[in-house]
């Protein structure tokens, strides 16, 4: 061995000594974070939170570590007895990703031992470091201790400190007196304590004794043991508990508890403690196979305290499966004990809003040409208001084939839609329907326009019960002709250059009339009028009607599209669809004499500013009054800022504001809120208010809540704390950075004029 020391510090020529030995230390604290990984929830609100991205570090096997050679630096070469080498000053030990600093290191190439003292630096190139005044290790056993110290882990931006740490071995080490955080160096808002921690990476396992989380201080969880998973695999145990109160449930308790069952099936179940109500269990069983996945989900709650005793229970049943690349399976079951469940469980505005909860099972094949599906569908209706002979019908079963040949221009399409279903209700008609819907058209296209016509087939026919005309049929002929130009022009706004569409379309359409109104009707109903619905063949949803039809569509639609980066700017559509005949099939039945429908106009904006614009709107202009009408516009200037506002209307039904911000108010505070009110019946829907404070490594919201349920207004006071990187205890609404409608184009926009619609 040759040996080279570094006497004038103030000239350090690069001292090496380069030997081949026994795999040095594998960073032993990279285990802890997994104390963070099972609740990985970002921090947001505040821009001074740092944005680090984890250091990827690349795998090493092994046993290219066992081979790797020790580099040595160092001021001075203390002595070299035998197997013993013994350096001061500045001593630098690497091997592989493996880095040890210290003031003093004593190496015993024969029993494979290192010492080190003084300022000790253990690093890796993952970002992992450990800080401690002494460190006594065996290579090839690896075991050994650490003094007191602190630790640092990159992939997980954590940190910490523990009064020992001993290696047990290849796969064990044990930290004792330890603490754990997320937050930035000198803040130390929360921590995870604990008096002993044990990594067995062997087994996956971590197991922590006497474990509590301090926040500002003060403690506000204890485990005695706490035992957890330090890899990917998973683990039984509980969760962080549940916390909350509201007017219908009162205050609530819970214990969720995981269970690992196997690889691929585990459980979550969870008895919630209802002041107002009782016990209830909540239980979510999951699995996953190779060519399927699923979710059950059951509730239930014995003597409902506010029910008159009665049990109440609720459930979901969600499953899907792969049989090949063209087959597949999927079923959807939800269903609850009683009428008024959603309206007393329920926790958002969707949920209670609910009227049928669908049961359904479907198996369905896709083929490059044709496809088909088999389906079982029902409903349970929840809504009391609704009539049995207003319900929706089962279907047991719903078959459908079609076969939509790929479109090339200037050669025939083919295409092909069919049917057959069985309509089943306690009320009321019931019966069989098959539908059957072929066609050929002949898409011509070139660059400054298209033109597209086609020819088609309707027939329904059934087979009833409940009915004089157990066997009507109808056949009709469906005759279009689509046809569109492009035109455009470079415009400019300011110092701005757009290519600017102007983008005519005229659609005919004729189909003859038959009278219809001795047919039942299972599913139909007459589609809402918008742009992409002036273009339509039929103008009803469902397989129970053809409308008659000798018309034609205008429409115009002009876009701005940005010259440079070919982004969308602004895309505007007007249209009216003009009557040759009366429409003499209707729902209910009559005979509608109008010359022309109303106008419909939609237009989306993405302006300077940070401003979006989006809206539509249907208005009678012969009347003079508007039908309907929808905008949205949204202000966010950065990231964590927005205004969002809403208006719904629909005449004679709905007329709705949404209204919604987030905005930072003074350092790490910002104010959140939302308000969803309907003018027609002069009361609040949904609408809260509330602030959030973030300090990156933990965050704290609350919001005062009011919600129209089941014809009364429910209020909630709503707390959550987060700890960054740990965990989450409670929930509050979502945050309106979450609730934009809008989708803008991320690529540039196809250039106009390359394909029909």
């Amino acid at each position: 061995m040759q040996f080279y020391a570094r006497h004038n510090k103030t000239m350090p020529p690069r001292t090496l000594i380069s030997q081949a030995c026994s795999p040095y230390l594998t960073p032993v604290l990279v285990a802890v974070a997994v104390l963070g990984l099972h609740y990985p929830v970002p921090a947001s609100g505040a821009e001074a939170c740092p944005q680090v991205s984890p250091v990827i570090a690349p795998a090493r096997p092994a046993a290219a570590l066992r081979d790797q050679p020790i580099h040595i630096r160092a001021d001075e070469i203390l002595s070299v007895q035998g197997g013993a080498s013994e350096f001061s000053g500045r001593v630098e030990f690497e091997r592989a990703d493996q880095r040890l600093k210290a003031d003093w290191v004593l190496y015993n190439k024969t029993t494979d031992t290192l010492d080190a003292a003084g300022n000790v630096i253990l690093e890796n190139d993952a970002g992992d470091s450990f800080h401690t005044p002494k460190l006594h290790l065996q290579l090839e056993s690896r075991i050994g201790y650490t003094g007191p110290g602190t630790y640092t882990l990159g992939r997980q931006q954590a940190r910490g400190d523990a009064e020992r740490i001993d290696f047990e071995g290849r796969d064990k080490t044990r930290l004792s007196k330890l603490r754990y955080t997320t937050c930035a160096p000198g803040q130390d808002s929360w921590f995870l304590r604990a008096r002993e921690l044990e990594l067995d990476e062997e087994k996956g396992v971590g197991t922590a004794r006497h474990a509590s989380v301090i926040f500002q201080g003060v403690p506000i969880f204890y485990l005695p043991y706490l035992s957890f998973p330090i890899t990917k695999e998973r683990k039984s145990g509980f969760l962080i508990p549940e916390f909350g109160r509201s007017d219908k449930l009162g205050t609530v308790v819970g214990a969720p508890y995981y269970w690992n069952i196997a690889p691929n099936y585990d459980a979550t179940i969870t008895p919630r403690i209802l002041s107002k109500r009782g016990l209830q269990v909540q239980n979510e069983f999951r699995y996953l196979g190779r060519n399927s996945s699923g979710m059950l989900e059951l509730e239930f709650l014995a003597d409902d305290n506010e029910k008159n005793g009665d049990n109440r229970a609720a459930g979901t049943y969600v499953h899907r499966q792969t049989f090949s690349p063209q087959w597949s399976a999927n079923i959807d079951l939800r269903g609850v004990s009683d009428k008024d469940y959603l309206n007393d469980f329920g926790d958002n505005l969707g949920v209670t809003s609910q009227t049928h909860l669908p049961q359904n099972a479907a198996i369905n094949y896709r083929g490059s040409l044709w496809s088909f599906a088999a389906r079982a569908s029902d409903y349970q209706t929840v809504d009391r208001t609704i009539a049995p002979i207003d319900r929706p019908y089962a279907r047991l079963p719903h078959l459908t084939l079609s076969a939509n040949a790929p479109s090339t221009p200037n050669r025939l399409r083919y295409e092909f839609d069919g049917e057959w279903i069985n309509f089943s209700r306690d009320v009321g008609i019931t019966g069989k329907r098959l539908n059957l819907n072929p066609a050929v058209s002949l898409p011509l296209s070139n660059s400054y326009g298209f033109f597209t016509p086609r020819i088609g087939l309707r027939h329904i026919s059934y087979n009833l019960s409940g009915t004089s005309d157990t066997r009507p049929s109808l056949t009709r002929g469906v005759y279009s002709l689509d046809s569109g130009l492009f035109f455009e022009r470079d415009v400019r706004w300011g110092e701005n250059t757009f290519v600017q569409t102007l983008e005519p379309r005229l659609y005919y359409l004729y189909v003859p009339h038959k009278n219809q109104d001795a047919l039942p009707n299972f599913d139909t109903g007459e589609v809402d009028l918008s742009f992409n619905n002036l273009f339509r063949d039929n103008r009803f949803s469902g397989g129970d009607r053809v409308g008659d039809a000798n018309q034609a569509t205008l429409a115009l639609t002009t876009r701005f599209i940005g010259a440079e980066d070919g982004a969308e700017r602004l895309r505007a559509s007007i249209g009216q669809i003009y009557y040759f005949d009366d429409r003499r099939v209707n729902l209910p039945a009559g005979t509608v004499t109008r010359n022309t429908s109303d106008t419909v106009a939609e237009v989306t904006a993405r302006l300077p500013g940070n401003w979006y614009v989006q809206g539509n709107i249907q208005r009678d202009m012969d009347a003079g009054v508007t039908r309907k009408s929808n905008i949205y516009v949204q202000y966010q200037p950065e990231r964590n800022k927005i205004i969002n506002f809403g208006r719904r209307f629909i005449r004679n039904d709905i007329q709705q504001t949404d209204i919604s911000t987030e905005w930072p108010i003074y350092g790490r505070w910002t104010f959140r809120a939302r308000s969803l009110y309907s003018q027609r019946d002069r009361r609040n829907i949904d609408s809260h208010v509330g602030v959030e404070y973030n300090a990156c490594c933990w965050a704290v919201r609350v919001a005062a809540r009011r919600r129209f349920v089941g014809g009364e207004q429910v209020k909630a006071v709503m707390f959550q704390l987060e700890l960054t990187g740990l965990s989450s205890l409670g929930s509050v609404p979502q945050s309106p950075l979450k609730q934009s409608v809008f989708s803008f184009p991320s690529q540039p926009a196809q250039a106009a004029g390359t394909q029909a619609p």
